[in-house]
């Protein structure tokens, strides 16, 4: 497959969607967890449930895409340490944004179904073993995202050491009009 030379709309679109949704899920995750038990904390809990189902559709999509697109080649000049870095980054991303939110989804079905998208369509995954596997599941589920976090925290910096500092074209392919 020829590597096209910049990104799709489509693979823009679903990037700048995901990296959105993604701190947006954090934030969310925050407050969750430390506003008192009672309706907010519930509403929180529903919308982080929801809003992880859908970044594990878009993220799908996103790898349906890149499979069937390809991406562009690193910027010219770009030492072979960081293209290595780059790729092992990239898979890492790819395979924790799918991992989070399967594990969440895992987790809830397990300990406190249903899990409704949007409080509308059912979509709790038939998983027994109640609150003690669902923690089990959830521990790894928090872990993870603790993980993704710190990774788009890498990936931020690298984009804007290749902006600032190299003044290439590599985050200028992910803008729009790029």
């Amino acid at each position: 497959m020829r590597e096209p030379a910049t990104y799709s709309p489509t693979q823009k679109l679903l990037h700048w969607a995901v990296a959105l949704i993604v701190v947006e899920q954090v934030i969310v995750a925050l407050a969750m967890t430390n506003v008192g038990e009672g309706p907010l904390q519930n509403q929180l809990y529903e919308m982080h449930k929801s809003f992880g189902l859908v970044v594990l559709a878009l993220v799908l999509a996103r790898v349906l895409v890149r499979l069937s697109r390809g991406a562009p080649a690193p910027e010219d000049g770009i030492p072979g340490w960081q293209r290595v870095a780059a790729r092992v980054s990239h898979a890492s991303l790819y395979l924790l944004i799918l991992i989070v939110p399967l594990l969440g989804w895992a987790g809830t079905s397990a300990c406190c179904a249903p899990v409704n998208l949007f409080g509308a369509l059912p979509l709790t995954l038939p998983i027994s073993g109640g609150m003690p596997v669902g923690e089990a599941i959830l521990k790894v589920h928090g872990a993870a995202a603790f993980a993704l976090t710190a990774l788009v925290g890498v990936h931020v910096a690298a984009a804007l050491h290749h902006h600032v500092v190299r003044r290439d074209g590599t985050l200028r392919r992910m803008l729009a009009g790029g």
